[in-house]
């Protein structure tokens, strides 16, 4: 390994010449405008931006891994660099290890351009994005003058005023008002000129460039005689500017780099790993699908593919990455332990030849959470989904029966906060209850296949679970949900209280029974209920036993009717069945003033209702639990990742 120095200039030339690339192991573009504002500050005042890690290959053996080409137009709505196609053009070729962000905000800032929405914009106006070049305000220097006048020197109080602008901003935002401090110490408002250089236009000078000569162009192009004016008395400071932005870009030697020789992509992976472990950390999630793109070239499409749709369904999910890697796990019975080693050669083989399925059980999962009026607000757990993935990519039955049993699962899961702590061990501990135990193939791959073609949630309770956790609900519990308020869980003991409602179909609301709008001075006058009670059913009214759901268009036409005008309405027989379905006890006074009565009839009706349909731990009950044994236990439970740092000696 070799440690070399080159100008802005120099590496600025061979990116554009297709020379450097970046490795499908670096994260997409993230450095926002002032990072990059501040990174050509310090360029300016001569400060270390940093070392560069620089990877060397022929382009023989380049052509097997998959390199993105350098953002030249960045754009918010589509920040993904572009996958390198074909052949490459030289001889050897450049892969950036570490620098990416620095060196991408570089190539931009002077070969490119920034587009980005306007504050207080909608997203889908075309007209919101506008696209910006970076420029240096030459009438703003934070140049200084010695003593004796014989030297100029940087201000270090103040930085350079380099901003991202349009050409018309450019051209035309030549005078502001600025704050200025008096000799006196008196802050006072100044009308103050602005004269902006395109940084990227100093890219066309060439060798030994005659200052004079572009401070006469600079001053031909003035816009008026006011900003002409103020260049003349600025001369010395914009003449030294412009010389001090060349020396750095072209003469002085920014760029300095440790250059690695080796086509072994494992090895490049454990250096990668080594650089990135001070400073900004990618997650173990980045370094994964990294690995994954690295070897499968339409790998990113599809990942992305597949995450963009389903966070489309329904109501909209917040599924990221890490789901996805994680699931890419699971469903091809690779170790659930999170790490690089996971991402063995054949695990992504695995993921890459059987996608098509991976694709299509995520999918269906998802189609059952819509189904049970989930969304992305609503699940406390994306990982509790992998296990009903998995169910189905092995094959399990999908009927009304089994849904019945998942939603029994994923509630049990999300009330208990199993998934809370220690997932992968839970996840690896549960898919393990599904599954009978490995076959070898004639390929001395294994195969695994499911116990039970149909869903059980009972079997599941039979599982002993790590860290002693429990899907099973305690009567104390039982009764700490009743005092949940209208939100998430909530909802999570209403939809077992209402499975058949087509949550796909149709918008349910959690309607307040009796409605929120009566708790107010008015009604509490007209029943003369004391100030302690007040107070007290303010509270109850958004709890469990006041709340059902309604679908939404009838929860609207309902609005803040009393519950006993609003229910009178309907004959006895509609009366009847509306009851029934929503557990309002058969002989409960309905109106406003005995609603104390009405709430805890409600509350014991909704817990006996409930206790058969909860797995409930009763007291001094003694479970006979399956352990279930997991082969390759150290991989799948330890807590120690073996740690890819240990096995390099990197000197940086």
């Amino acid at each position: 390994m070799s440690y070399q120095s080159l100008t802005v200039k120099n590496i600025v030339d061979q990116i554009d010449q297709n020379k450097v690339f970046l490795p499908a192991i670096q994260r997409k573009f993230v450095w926002g405008k002032q990072q990059i504002t501040l990174l050509f500050d310090s360029l300016m005042k001569n400060y270390p931006i940093g070392t560069f890690l620089f990877w060397r290959l022929n382009q023989r053996v380049a052509q097997d891994y998959v390199f993105y080409c350098f953002l030249r137009k960045y754009d918010q709505r589509t920040p993904y660099n572009e996958r390198k196609i074909g052949s490459f053009t030289h001889e050897e070729i450049i892969g950036v290890l570490d620098g990416q962000q620095r060196l991408s905000s570089i190539f931009i800032a002077l070969q490119g351009t920034h587009t980005e929405k306007k504050p207080y914009q909608h997203a889908n106006n075309p007209s919101a994005y506008e696209v910006k070049s970076l420029y240096l305000n030459l009438l703003t220097l934070p140049f200084k003058v010695s003593e004796n006048e014989a030297q100029i020197d940087i201000d270090e109080e103040r930085n350079f005023e380099f901003r991202f602008l349009t050409s018309h901003e450019a051209q035309h935002f030549v005078f502001r008002n600025a704050k200025k401090m008096t000799e006196e110490g008196i802050e006072t408002i100044v009308n103050e000129e602005m004269l902006w250089l395109k940084v990227g236009d100093i890219m066309n000078w060439g060798k030994d460039p005659d200052i004079d000569f572009k401070f006469d162009k600079l001053l031909e192009l003035s816009s008026n005689e006011r900003q002409k004016t103020a260049i003349i008395g600025q001369k010395r400071f914009v003449k030294k500017g412009l010389g001090l932005l060349y020396k750095r870009l072209y003469e002085d030697k920014i760029i300095n780099y440790f250059e690695v020789n080796n086509n072994d992509l494992e090895a490049i992976l454990k250096i990668f790993v080594r650089v990135n472990s001070g400073g900004t950390i990618l997650s173990k999630t980045d370094l994964l699908f990294s690995t994954i793109v690295a070897t499968w070239d339409e790998g990113r499409d599809k990942i992305e593919g597949l995450l963009k749709g389903i966070n489309a369904k329904g109501d909209g999910f917040n599924f990221n990455n890490d789901f996805l890697m994680r699931a890419c796990l699971v469903l091809t019975d690779a170790p659930v332990l999170f790490k690089v080693n996971s991402f063995k050669s054949a695990n992504v083989e695995a993921i890459k030849s059987q996608w098509i399925k991976i694709d299509r059980a995520v999918n269906i999962t998802v189609d059952i959470l819509v189904e049970f009026g989930l969304n992305g607000k609503l699940l406390a757990s994306a990982n509790s989904i992998l296990i009903i993935a998995y169910y189905i990519i092995k094959g399990g039955i999908v009927d009304v029966n089994t849904k019945k049993e998942i939603r029994k699962y994923l509630v049990h899961s999300f009330l208990t906060g199993v998934y809370g702590s220690s997932q992968d061990s839970l996840i690896a501990v549960l898919r393990n209850s599904l599954r009978m135990p490995g076959i070898t193939t004639s390929d001395a791959k294994k195969e695994f296949k499911l116990k039970n073609q149909r869903f059980s949630f009972n079997d599941m309770l039979a599982v002993k679970l790590p860290s002693q956790k429990s899907l099973k609900i305690t009567e104390v519990s039982l009764e700490s949900y009743m005092f949940y308020a209208k939100g998430v869980n909530s909802f999570y003991v209403l939809s077992l209280l209402y499975p058949h409602l087509n949550y796909s179909q149709s918008k349910f609301h959690q309607d307040h029974i009796h409605p929120s709008a009566r708790f107010d001075k008015a009604n509490f006058d007209s029943i003369n209920l004391g100030e302690e009670d007040r107070i007290k059913w303010v509270m109850m009214k958004d709890q469990l036993p006041n709340l059902q759901f309604m679908e939404a268009s009838n929860n609207m036409s309902k609005n803040d009717t009393s519950f006993y005008d609003w229910l009178m309405k309907k004959d006895e027989i509609s009366r009847k069945h509306f009851c029934q379905i929503n557990y309002i006890p058969a002989d409960a006074d309905i109106h406003f003033a005995d609603f104390e009565r009405f709430f805890f009839n409600r509350k014991e009706l909704l817990k006996k209702e409930l206790r058969g349909l909860l797995a409930l731990e009763k007291p001094g009950e003694t479970q006979d639990l399956v352990q279930i044994e997991l082969e390759n236990q150290d991989e799948e439970l330890t807590d120690s990742e073996n740690n890819l740092l240990q096995e390099i000696e990197l000197e940086l």
